[in-house]
């Protein structure tokens, strides 16, 4: 039988068809369950348990596998594939660096603020035409990028695309934690971890290697392919019908507030920190005052969810032990390291080893390719055993502020080997996180009649997605205010990281004396270690965090 996912006392339950999330998930093995029917292909590499041996995924279990798999690279797809592409945009459009930034982070914080809402609709409405309209604001705002003629139209394009994908990735875990049997979903999100990496993999080598040998856009007209194949897949796999009588007391209880200040809070301070130094001075009140609105929203979200929400997203039922908090907080710390890793190694090779676009995107393999391998071997083999998920985040912690600290030392002599080296340390210890913080997840004490936005498959998604989403804005003012500061000091224009556009990081393409060129260079050295210098204290913050989960007792 189906369980409601919102508070029993609070609805009158209603009919399974009209209200059990499971009745969205077609499947051709209703009924009893046969071991002679359906597919024999398994998913598991150990042992199976009881549950798995009774359950058989059918065609429709596979095709929403399918669809699973297909959204998951997406939305990983779209958040990298700029990574090596942004000085291009700013060139391209003639506007700064800074501003061009926020095509990433426009999509990283409309991809993170939009999971809740979707995840909330889920609650009233079956998932099919959720999933489905997710896909369609993904194609929208693709189609707006690929149009763009400006900056702006680009960055709106981002947002809507980051609606839908941010949107159709929360949807993602939802349908597996109630289209599978919960013994398997440890198994089944490592899958879906697996996928999103292949994803980032992907992502920066398109990118690059459409503005080398073609152009920019080409990136968006890639990621149509998702698209069509989603659009494609979606209608055979789960119900697009829509309950004829919708649950107006269901939309009135569900923490909409909540999630609208959680969105917003956020998202007003990074525009703030976009701002700082480089478009505005620190002291001047267009930088000033969207920290001051952003930090006073999440505030007062704090005590609205602690007093005046019915059920509040972020109440005691969902950070009731000190170390679920830490959880939370180490996927949050750990998504602002990985992508401030892969964005700003990026600008390393552009800008003091003159890497092309195409190799720039092609040399992060060494991080994302290598994580591959950690995270297949623990997320798969190591499903059931909890015990060591604490050693392993540990151990992955400890590696990540091993390679941050080390790229303290990159240079524009740093040889091949050394970066390589580095990358591979970093890459084993992401993926250590990655497979470990998931098998700490679906081992976190579950509660009877907790909704879908609580879930905590769905806050940490959440975490790792707003990390992801702070990562550009910080990273970006802190190298933006360091490299304006090193190029006055040799006698450049401090202005010179807003006019010079995205030449600031390819200037291997600007005239200038051989001398002058090494002392860029070294700017940009300089100012990038101060990036890895807080991408250390970050990292050892998560190392921290790992402690609180050695407890014995929750």
């Amino acid at each position: 039988m189906g369980r409601p996912t919102v508070l029993a006392d609070t609805f009158v339950i209603e009919p399974k068809s009209n209200f059990d999330p499971r009745t969205s998930i077609h499947s051709v093995d209703d009924g009893s369950p046969n071991p002679a029917q359906g597919s024999t292909i398994q998913l598991f590499e150990s042992e199976p348990s009881p549950e798995e041996q009774q359950w058989r995924p059918g065609v429709c279990d596979w095709l929403v596998f399918i669809c699973i798999v297909i959204l998951a690279m997406m939305d990983a797809f779209d958040a990298a594939v700029l990574i090596p592409v942004l000085p291009e945009l700013a060139n391209s459009f003639d506007e700064p660096l800074a501003n061009a930034l926020w095509v990433n982070t426009a999509y990283l914080v409309f991809s993170a603020g939009s999971q809740l809402f979707f995840t909330m609709m889920c609650e009233v409405f079956s998932h099919g035409p959720v999933w489905i309209v997710a896909v369609v604001f993904t194609t929208i705002g693709t189609g707006i990028c690929s149009g763009a003629m400006s900056l702006t139209e680009l960055i709106i394009g981002r947002l809507v695309q980051g609606i839908g994908g941010g949107g159709a990735m929360s949807l993602c875990f939802v349908i597996m934690a109630e289209s599978a049997p919960e013994s398997i979903h440890s198994r089944y999100s490592c899958y879906i971890m697996l996928t999103r990496l292949i994803g980032t993999i992907v992502g920066p080598i398109i990118g690059g290697l459409f503005v080398d040998f073609a152009h920019w856009t080409w990136a968006f007209y890639f990621n149509f392919i998702f698209c069509a194949l989603s659009l494609l897949v979606i209608p055979f796999a789960v119900d697009l019908r829509v309950s004829k009588n919708i649950p107006l007391r269901k939309l009135r209880i569900l923490d909409w507030s909540g999630a609208t200040m959680a969105f917003l809070g956020p998202g007003i301070i990074l525009v703030g920190l976009n701002w700082a130094g480089s478009v505005y001075r620190w002291n001047e009140w267009q930088t000033m005052m969207p920290i001051a609105v952003g930090v006073a929203i999440f505030i007062a979200m704090v005590f609205y969810e602690s007093n005046g929400a019915l059920h509040p997203q972020f109440g005691v039922r969902v950070f009731r032990t000190r170390a679920t908090v830490m959880t939370y907080v180490g996927c949050f710390l750990h998504g602002f390291v990985i992508y401030c890793q892969l964005q700003f190694l990026t600008f390393y090779f552009m800008s003091t080893k003159y890497f092309s676009t195409a190799l720039s995107g092609v040399s992060l393999f060494a991080i994302t390719g290598i994580a591959i391998i950690p995270a297949a071997l623990v997320g798969i083999i190591l499903a059931r055993e909890s015990q060591c998920s604490k050693w392993i985040i540990s151990g992955g912690w400890l590696l990540i502020v091993l390679a941050s600290g080390c790229s303290i030392l990159l240079d524009s002599t740093t040889p091949t080997i050394g970066w390589v080296f580095l990358f591979f340390s970093a890459g084993l210890g992401h993926g250590l996180l990655l497979s470990s913080y998931n098998i700490r997840i679906h081992n976190i004490p579950k509660e009877e009649g907790i909704s879908l936005p609580t879930k905590p498959t769905t806050i940490a998604n959440l975490m790792r997605a707003w990390g992801m989403a702070f990562a550009i804005p910080v990273g970006g003012v802190i190298f933006l205010n360091r490299l304006g500061y090193e190029l006055h000091s040799i006698g450049l224009k401090y202005d010179l990281i807003n006019t010079a556009k995205g030449y600031i990081i390819l200037m291997d393409q600007v005239r200038m004396a051989e001398g002058q060129r090494e002392a860029v260079q070294d700017a940009s050295a300089m100012a990038l270690q101060v990036v890895w210098e807080v991408i250390t204290c970050v990292a050892a913050l998560g190392g921290l965090s790992s402690a609180f989960l050695w407890k014995k007792k929750e």
